[in-house]
Order: C-alpha cells, then sequence, then structure tokens
C-alpha cells in the first residue's frame, strides 16, 4: 500500500497543494495561518493584516513554506484538516464508512492498526467518481488514506486523460473561489456600514441626552431669573412705600410750615397793636425758624441717603445677575492651593497642564479667558487623540508600520492622562472652594452671603 508520505513519480506535490490552498474557505485558511507562528510572522510582516483583499499573497506565502518544509505530514497535515471537512459529500462518505462495522471488520481481518485507513479494491469504485478526480489527487498525496498501486495509478492516469474536464473545473473553482471572495468583501462591507449605522444611533442618542440637559439647564436658568426678576419686583415695591412715606413726611412738614405762616401772620399783627410785645415774639420766631430749615434740611439729608439706599439696592440686583463671578472672585485661591495636600507627582502633573495659568504682582492666581475657555483647551488633546485612534487603520497603512504609528501616540496618551488628571482636580478644587465659601442655606436669602473668616487670620 502507499501512504501520502511515500513519494509518487509524475505528480508535481506543489500543482496539487496550491489547488488546496485555492479550495479553502477564507476562515479556513486565516486559521491555518494563526496556528503557525512562523506563517503568521510572515504574513504580517510589512503591516499586512490577514484580510481577504490580501490572500493570493498568502498562498504564496504557504506555498514556499510548505517547499522549504518538502511537504511533510508536520506541515501538511493541518492544512488537510482544514480542507478535507470542506468537501462535505466525499467527507461525509468517506467518515461514515470508515466508521462502520463493516470496515472495522475488514480491519480487524487484516490485522491493521485502528488508525490506518485503506479502501478496498472493491470499494473504491463506490467512492471514486471522475468529477471529485482533483479531490483525490489531493487525499492521494496529502491524506492519511493508504492506496493500493491499482488505484494510484487509476488516480493519475485519470488525471493525466482528463485535462479538459479538470482545467474546466478549475476554471468554475477559480470563478466560484473569485465569487466567495466578492461575498466575503461585500459582507464586510456590509458590516462596515452597519458599525456606521450603530456609531450614527450612539450618536443620536448622545446628541438627545445633551439636548435634554441643555434643556434642563435652561429651565434652571429660567428659574433664576424668574426668582431675580420676583426680587427686582420686591425692591421696587419696597423702593415706591419708600418714596411713598417720604412724600407724605413733605406733605406733613408743608402743612405744619403753612399751619406755622398763619401763626406768624397772627403774631405780627398782634405784634403790629403790641411793639415792644413784637420784638420779644420776633425774636422768638427767628429761632423757631432757623429751627424749621434745621429739621428740612435733616429731611432732605434722609431723602438723600433713601435715594442712596434705592440706587444700592438697583445695583445689587445687577450683582445678582453676577453670582457666580462674585463668588469666584471672592475665592482664595492661595489658601485653597494650601489645602489640597497635592503629592509631588501630582504637583509636577499640574504645574505642566495649567501653562496659561500665572502668578500676579500680589501672588494671586489667575485664568487668561474665561474658565470654560481654559477648561475647552484641555479637552482639545484628548478629542485630537480619539480621532486618531479611530482612524488608526488609514493611519498605520499611512505611517508604513503600525508599531510607529502607536509609538507616536504614546506621549499624546501622556498627555491626556494628565489634563483628564488636570480637569479632575480642578473640579475637586472648584468643589472644595465653593462649599467652603458659600453656606448653603444662605443661599436662599436675596443677598450674597459675606465671606466666612480664613482659620488662622
Amino acid at each position: 500500500m502507499l501512504a501520502n508520505n511515500e513519494p509518487l513519480q509524475g505528480v508535481r506535490l506543489a500543482e496539487v497543494f496550491s489547488l488546496m490552498l485555492r479550495e479553502l474557505p477564507w476562515p479556513n485558511l486565516k486559521a491555518c495561518i494563526q496556528i503557525n507562528a512562523q506563517l503568521a510572522k510572515l504574513s504580517t510582516l510589512g503591516g499586512y493584516r490577514l484580510e481577504p483583499k490580501h490572500r493570493s499573497r498568502f498562498e504564496n506565502l504557504v506555498l514556499k513554506e510548505a517547499e522549504k518544509a518538502e511537504f511533510s505530514t508536520t506541515f501538511c497535515n493541518p492544512i488537510f484538516a482544514q480542507w478535507y471537512p470542506v468537501h462535505e459529500t466525499l467527507y461525509q462518505a468517506l467518515e461514515a464508512y470508515f466508521h462502520s462495522d463493516t470496515y472495522k471488520s475488514y480491519r480487524e481481518n487484516l490485522k491493521l492498526d485502528e488508525d490506518a485507513y485503506i479502501l478496498p479494491a472493491e470499494k473504491f469504485p463506490e467512492f471514486f467518481k471522475i468529477e471529485d478526480l482533483e479531490k483525490w489527487r489531493i487525499l492521494l498525496c496529502f491524506s492519511p488514506l493508504q492506496f493500493s498501486p491499482e488505484q494510484a495509478k487509476q488516480i493519475l492516469d485519470e488525471s493525466q486523460g482528463n485535462d479538459v474536464l479538470l482545467r474546466r473545473l478549475r476554471d468554475l473553482e477559480e470563478n466560484l473561489a473569485t465569487l466567495r471572495r466578492e461575498n466575503l468583501q461585500q459582507q464586510s462591507e456590509n458590516e462596515r456600514l452597519k458599525a456606521q449605522i450603530e456609531s450614527g444611533a450612539a450618536e443620536m442618542v448622545e446628541l438627545r441626552q445633551a439636548r435634554r440637559d441643555l434643556q434642563a439647564e435652561a429651565s434652571e436658568l429660567r428659574n433664576k431669573f424668574d426668582s431675580s426678576q420676583n426680587d427686582n419686583r420686591r425692591l421696587r415695591q419696597q423702593v415706591v412705600e419708600t418714596e411713598a412715606m417720604l412724600q407724605t413726611r413733605v406733605s406733613e412738614a408743608a402743612a405744619a410750615v403753612r399751619q406755622e405762616k398763619a401763626r406768624i401772620e397772627i403774631s405780627l399783627q398782634r405784634m403790629e397793636r403790641e411793639l415792644n410785645d413784637w420784638r420779644t415774639r420776633y425774636e422768638q420766631q427767628r429761632s423757631e425758624d432757623r429751627e424749621l430749615k434745621r429739621v428740612l434740611q435733616e429731611t432732605e439729608v434722609q431723602l438723600a441717603k433713601e435715594k442712596s439706599a434705592w440706587q444700592e439696592q438697583g445695583r445689587r440686583i445687577e450683582e445678582l445677575h453676577h453670582f457666580a463671578d462674585l463668588i469666584l472672585q471672592r475665592m482664595d485661591w492661595v489658601v485653597a492651593g494650601r489645602k489640597m495636600n497635592m503629592t509631588p507627582s501630582l504637583q509636577r502633573q499640574f504645574n505642566s497642564v495649567i501653562k496659561k495659568l500665572n502668578y500676579e504682582a500680589d501672588m494671586s492666581l489667575t485664568i487668561e479667558g474665561s474658565l470654560p475657555t481654559f477648561w475647552d483647551k484641555l479637552m482639545t488633546l484628548e478629542k485630537g487623540l480619539i480621532d486618531q485612534v479611530s482612524q488608526s487603520n488609514t493611519r498605520e497603512v499611512m505611517d508604513g508600520a503600525a508599531e510607529e504609528f502607536w509609538m507616536n501616540l504614546k506621549e499624546s496618551f501622556d498627555d491626556v492622562i494628565i489634563g483628564l488628571e488636570a480637569r479632575l482636580m480642578l473640579l475637586k478644587l472648584l468643589k472644595e472652594i465653593f462649599y467652603q465659601v458659600v453656606d448653603m442655606k444662605a443661599l436662599e436669602d436675596a443677598v450674597i452671603p459675606r465671606e466666612k473668616p480664613v482659620k488662622g487670620e
């Protein structure tokens, strides 16, 4: 009997091996490459990915490695094991026979090993079909089946006498392989489109959530504005009431002046009759007149104070619209920085991130521009890194090597991590400062609470 590891005359193993590779579906060929470390290394050399569009390149690499190994069973058996079940009809027919009681009895009669697979002469025509000739050539060269010289000769002779049929079958199989590759590419394109649709749906969910957040924020701002308007109306009502009270007082004072004037006229008529008494009362009247002038001046001063208080209330109303700015202005940045107790590592990271911060002449810490502007600058590098990672498939090819592309991103990852830590630290800092400076119960009042004294001052 002939085993598949014995040399066969007139058989080109490279041609038969190439045929076996072409008949492998892409997932099976990919599995053969991945389980062989040497093949996997050679296939991905130069930045290539295990994708169907590079199949011809991978087939050539596998064929070259098989020729180097002289088509040994160690190299070829894993590939044959992937090819064999693909041809389901032939596979099931042979497996059913070799696991049947008939073959078991035949093997026991010939005292063969359990791993011996032989087709008796009377059974061979039952399985052998001319349309499966190339499959039988692969079985003859690479399978563990043992063939008799007559069976091997029949397979080889049939292959030499049916070249036209073989070429037609080969063309049909190549067309089938092409269609399969196109199908795989179409499936890959469908998966890509599906991923884009899922990404778009996820982005839509995020946008809807952002819209709900903005609506909630707008509602909160409307409530604050309504509250400020109510405070404004209440203060205006107080001013109106104060003005009414002052007007009443002025009217009362004017009435008193008129009454006093009438009394003076009566006194003057009486003084005309009594000259001496008039002089005395005249001096007294002058004294009373001075007192009235003093009262009038005091009244005017009080009125000026009330107007100043009204203007002050108007200014305080304007300040309520900038409540957050007033809170930030009252923060003692130096004291807050001392209370953070940063580790040396965290302090170095913080100093490397807040490059736009600087100490003024009075040692106060300030930020150029608004706080949201500074925050957006910290997020710019993070967004750039995410964009590069999301486009890594394209950028790896542009850079020439995946390793070089990811090594260039290493520093960006470190910078983004530092930025994230800095933003987290700023959030903790603002929270700590806000809840130390502001009394939550005092926020219910219409005025800004006084600043709490710092311990140790």
